[in-house]
């Protein structure tokens, strides 16, 4: 099974803080035949069962069929791995892997030189990783291929002549940016952005909110509803002309359902919306993003912002750029680790308005590498009555 590019990337969103897209149609499945998104060198699934014999998590090798360069890595790395190579060489699923009209996907099968040459590539890139930076991921796939499958040998004019401007843009911002009373660490800039919300003590009489609006692709609109509720219970429902897709998080078991049926959530899809379903995250950020430090100064769409670096999961890195006039969170991005290179989701968020006290941004454009996905809500009600029973994954 595919991803679907269609409403891929409605957020979780909380306050102005986007942890990660919903990704609706993206699921981590349990048998060969539901793969999403595997390529270069993903296969067929061996067992259905995340853990191995020690009660860890499994290996790739252990996992799948016929790994032979991504050894030793979690077995959920290996989809993240495979969205990274699509991303860097704007390829897909079958520019690599076998699927035949009767039997479906074969994607232990090595009869594609694609596969074959994708896998001599991993092992050149790890080599000058090794040998000309100590290890460090320096050189990725998206260092030399930038989205094309064959990387291009000879500079074009336009590309020098665009470095240039880039350089001299660069040099004038940094002689221009001028930010009065100047904050100087993470807490600073955090403190204020709670107080531009509207403060914790507002923050801690809400419980329970409601999202309605809508999100469009390419063209395409559909209905969007999330409910959340404190501490940690997630829910959200897109309406479409094609049926409707839900997710949710009960506090123990994340789930998804759409035209496949219902599945329980794995690996990342489970780890991403753990964490947004943290309730109290925009007032707790530094609990939740670790190590945060404060990047530089810069200037985005005539704002001049503060970014804060920070670690939000063990493979997710987070950059967050705060006006420095407003003090509002104002754009996202999110890094998802992976052996390869990281693969990123960018967050706009405008059109704050206020709910009981507090500032929720009402317009949020989630770009990705595969398309832009523009969500507005129209309504946000807080403190509104949640059954909790719609949080828990329906009965197979």
């Amino acid at each position: 099974m595919f991803r679907s590019k269609f409403f891929s990337g409605i957020p979780i969103l909380i306050s102005g803080i986007l942890i990660t897209t919903i990704a609706a149609g993206t699921v981590y499945p349990k048998t060969a035949s539901m793969i999403s998104k595997n390529k270069h060198t993903s296969t067929a699934v061996v067992s259905s069962k995340s853990t191995s014999k020690d009660g860890g998590e499994k290996t790739a090798e252990e996992a799948y069929k016929n790994i032979k360069v991504l050894k030793g890595m979690p077995a959920s790395r290996l989809i993240p791995t495979m969205r990274f190579i699509e991303a860097s060489l704007g390829m897909d699923c079958g520019s690599c892997h076998v699927r035949k009209q009767q039997k479906g996907w074969e994607f232990d099968k090595d009869d594609k030189p694609e596969k074959r040459k994708a896998r001599k590539m991993i092992e050149m890139m790890e080599a000058i990783n090794n040998n000309s930076f100590k290890g460090e991921q320096e050189v990725t796939c998206y260092t030399c291929h930038h989205g094309n499958p064959n990387p291009q040998k000879i500079p074009s004019v336009q590309t020098v002549s665009s470095l240039k401007e880039k350089k001299a843009e660069e040099e004038y911002e940094s002689n221009i940016i001028s930010v009065p009373n100047r904050l100087n660490t993470p807490e600073e800039i955090i403190n204020k952005y709670i107080s531009a919300i509207g403060g914790k003590e507002a923050f801690n009489k809400i419980t329970s909110l409601k999202y309605e609006g809508t999100t469009e692709n390419n063209g395409r609109t559909a209905s969007v509803t999330i409910y959340q509720k404190a501490p940690d219970l997630y829910y959200s429902s897109v309406k479409f002309d094609k049926g409707e897709m839900t997710k949710a998080y009960n506090g123990k078991t994340g789930w998804a359902s759409g035209w496949r049926g219902t599945w329980e959530l794995k690996g990342d899809d489970l780890e991403d919306i753990k964490l947004g379903a943290d309730f109290y995250l925009p007032i707790d950020i530094q609990k939740n993003y670790s190590a945060l430090k404060l990047n530089d100064v810069q200037v985005i769409n005539g704002d001049t912002v503060y970014t804060l670096d920070g670690k939000a999961t063990q493979y997710r890195t987070a950059k967050l750029y705060f006006s420095t006039k407003t003090g509002l969170l104002v754009r996202q991005v999110i890094y998802n680790q992976t052996p390869l290179g990281k693969i990123p989701v960018q967050t706009d968020f405008t059109d704050y308005k206020n709910v009981n006290g507090i500032l929720f941004p009402f317009e949020n454009q989630v770009s990705t590498y595969e398309n832009v996905e523009n969500v507005k809500f129209n309504k946000i009600t807080a403190n509104v009555p949640v059954a909790e029973k719609m949080f828990d994954m329906p009965a197979k």
